[in-house]
C-alpha cells in the first residue's frame, strides 16, 4: 500500500486530524453556537480558549488577543492587522449520515436565520450545504458516499 511505503521511507504517517484552530471575535457567541446549537461538549474552558469536542474530533476555538500571544502563532511579529500572528481558515466541515440528515440541517439553519451560502445540493461524492456561522466562519456539512 501507498501508506505503508511512505511510513517505512519517511519514518512518520498520518493518523488522523487532531484538532482545528478557530479564531473568533466574540467567544461566547462561539459557545453558543457550537455546544448550544449543534450540541458539541466542551472539553476544557480556559475563557480565551475552548476546547470542543466534535465526534472523535476537536475545534479549538480563540480569542484573536489568544491566538497572537504564543510565539509558535507569531507572538514576536507585527498585529496591525488581523492576518498578522494567525493563519485563516477557508472553512470547516462537519459529517453528516445520510443525505437527509444534510437536508434536516438545512431547515435548522433557515429556523436559525443562519445565511446559507450554497446547497443543500448533490455532489459526486454526496450531498452538502455550505453556511456562514454567527462568527462569521463558513461551515459545511456534508454526507459522503465513498465513506
Amino acid at each position: 500500500m501507498m501508506e505503508d511505503k511512505l511510513l517505512s521511507s519517511r519514518g512518520f504517517s498520518i493518523s488522523g486530524l487532531n484538532h482545528v484552530g478557530l479564531v473568533v471575535e466574540d467567544i461566547e457567541l462561539a459557545k453558543n453556537w457550537f455546544c448550544q446549537q449543534l450540541g458539541l461538549k466542551v472539553l476544557e474552558d480556559r475563557g480565551e480558549l475552548l476546547f470542543l469536542l466534535a465526534g472523535r474530533d476537536i475545534i479549538a476555538i480563540k480569542t484573536p488577543q489568544m491566538a497572537v500571544k504564543k510565539p509558535e502563532h507569531g507572538a514576536e511579529k507585527d498585529h496591525t492587522s488581523r492576518t498578522k500572528g494567525w493563519e485563516t481558515l477557508d472553512h470547516y466541515g462537519f459529517y453528516a449520515k445520510t443525505p437527509e440528515e444534510v437536508d434536516e440541517f438545512t431547515k435548522f439553519l433557515e429556523q436559525e436565520n443562519i445565511e446559507i451560502l450554497k446547497g443543500p445540493y448533490d455532489r459526486s461524492d454526496g450531498r452538502s450545504v455550505y453556511f456562514k456561522d454567527p462568527c462569521g466562519n463558513v461551515g459545511e456539512y456534508l454526507f459522503v458516499s465513498t465513506l
